[in-house]
């Protein structure tokens, strides 16, 4: 039962015209910088989220998770287009939609998606709503071992799932951690790979790391191997015939089954919206009664990508809400910019800001009615987007990525660590090893070091204190269960797993980096 005074700041909230505007202005520039190929969800919420310090929890969040959403849906306007994907998210959107705009359906096509990412969108919040608060009361009962098990299921899983070598995405887990201990020792005060520098004190700031690493080295990868746009502006079919309604309710079966793959995978931390729309396009294809269709103009392969990365949404902020863990690497900008705002993502949200929590269950209600307004505004004319040069559009990004780190701190310092940044992910992006796990293992580091710590000294060293508790046992049967999987996966032969429709991706820098 929702209390009275919970309810009413939820409502106050949704009421605030500084709220809806935020919103607004969110999920439409997310919609833009979606629909602008290079620019992905990631490299947006990363850039913004240092604007949004110096605003209320009440607008900047809202503002934030319009531009998230927003992002995720715009990818596809490209896709459809110039067979551009304008995020990672969309790649699989392309193969069936640029085949009906080379037939002459592209605004059939592009309706489909839009109706398809709102039915998702909408279903997976409901999923969120019901789900967070009865499985937060359930973790805020969990100790010290427990939640360094959960962090630990979390790295495991995000380490093998966002690159296509495991030993790659767990080297790079490995670094995110080794980063996340400079600084001083929490127990005991020590200096820890600080080299004498007193700015990393404090560690490293994760903000503009993230911008350096998402954006800053996305804008490298599109200066030294652009993007080829195939089919270019004459490939823009203007009108054509609309979606029929027969059409849409005939995809139901699809769309449902994509939502609820979508919702299972985001709720998973590190099964990004990139990966969701391949899995959800190879289930379609394998169920589908014309799987010859599927890449030649297939509604039912569109529908199933669209509702697959956008159903992601919304169930990546069930971990994040639930146990402070983040679904993917935007959930990760989220929490830095709630604890920026003074809370703690988590158990203790739900326990202490309640009301801000529900609120947010109703912007997220409010989005999904906005975001069929804006999609519809945006089928109309943001086909235009895709024609900006890229000589006007990467100076413009990266002069956002230097007033973003510089704002975090208003410290130069930051923009040796966003330089830094964009060093690395450009290094790491050419080698093929992935930018998610090492950033979620960064900000995974302080909370697994601790409750590992502090588990251990309550047991004075005992590691029977991982699997002397029930909770703790659950866990780590389902960590036992999840590394004998991975082992399994890992002795198949390679041909298998090169044959799954979810193994090809579109931009090869894209995926490696883990956006979404």
């Amino acid at each position: 039962m929702i209390d009275l005074a919970v309810l009413q700041q939820g409502l106050a909230m949704l009421a605030s015209p500084w709220t809806f505007l935020a919103l607004s202005a969110g999920l439409a520039g997310g919609i833009l910088i979606g629909a602008l190929p290079g620019l992905t969800a990631t490299m947006a919420v990363a850039v913004l989220a240092p604007f949004t310090f110096f605003m209320e929890a009440v607008i900047g969040i809202p503002f934030l998770l319009g531009i998230y959403k927003g992002a995720i849906y715009g990818g596809s306007i490209p896709a459809i287009l110039v067979n551009t994907p304008g995020t990672a998210a969309a790649a699989a959107t392309a193969r069936d939609g640029y085949a009906l705009t080379q037939q002459g359906m592209s605004r059939k096509a592009l309706e489909l998606s839009l109706f398809s990412s709102v039915v998702a969108d909408l279903i997976s919040t409901l999923v969120l709503i019901v789900v967070a608060i009865p499985l937060a009361s359930i973790a805020i009962r969990f100790g010290s071992p427990e939640f360094a098990l959960l962090y630990l299921i979390a790295l495991t899983m995000i380490a093998t799932v966002s690159g296509d070598n495991m030993a790659k995405g767990l080297a790079a887990a490995g670094l995110g951690l080794l980063v996340a201990v400079i600084g001083l020792d929490p127990m005991s005060g020590y200096q820890r790979f600080t080299f004498g520098n007193t700015d990393l004190l404090a560690g490293v700031s994760l903000i503009p790391l993230l911008i350096g690493m998402f954006a800053l080295s996305e804008i490298l990868m599109q200066l030294t191997h652009p993007a080829e746009r195939q089919g270019g502006a004459e490939a823009i079919v203007h009108g054509g015939e609309r979606l029929r309604w027969a059409e849409f309710w005939a995809l139901r079966p699809t769309i449902l089954r994509s939502t609820s793959l979508g919702t299972f995978l985001g709720s998973l931390p590190g099964l990004g919206a990139e990966i969701a729309c391949w899995i959800a396009y190879g289930l379609a294809r394998g169920r589908s009664r014309e799987p010859e269709r599927f890449g030649k103009g297939s509604l039912e392969g569109l529908a199933a990508a669209e509702s697959g990365n956008n159903a992601v949404v919304p169930a990546a902020l069930i971990p994040m809400t639930v146990f402070g863990i983040p679904g993917d690497t935007i959930t990760a900008v989220l929490i830095g910019a709630l604890m920026a705002q003074g809370m703690m993502p988590g158990p203790l949200l739900i326990q202490q800001n309640p009301g801000f929590l529900f609120g947010l269950f109703l912007v997220l209600l409010a989005t999904n009615v906005l975001l069929l307004v804006f999609g519809l505004f945006a089928i109309r004319w943001l086909k235009q987007v895709t024609r900006i040069p890229p000589a006007v559009l990467y100076p413009c990004v990266l002069l956002l990525c230097l007033c973003g780190a510089y704002a975090v701190n208003s410290s130069t310092f930051d923009l040796l660590i966003l330089a830094f940044g964009g060093g690395l992910g450009y290094l790491m992006r050419r080698t093929g090893f992935p930018i998610a796990p090492l950033i979620i293992g960064l900000l995974l580091g302080p909370g697994f070091e601790s409750a590992l710590r502090q588990s251990l000294v309550f047991s004075n060293g005992s590691l029977a204190i991982f699997w002397s508790r029930p909770g703790s046992l659950v866990l780590l049967s389902l960590l036992a269960l999840i590394i004998a999987f991975l082992a399994w996966r890992g002795l198949k032969p390679r041909g298998a797993a090169s044959r799954s429709p979810w193994s090809r991706r579109n931009k090869p820098h894209n995926a490696q980096g883990g956006d979404s």
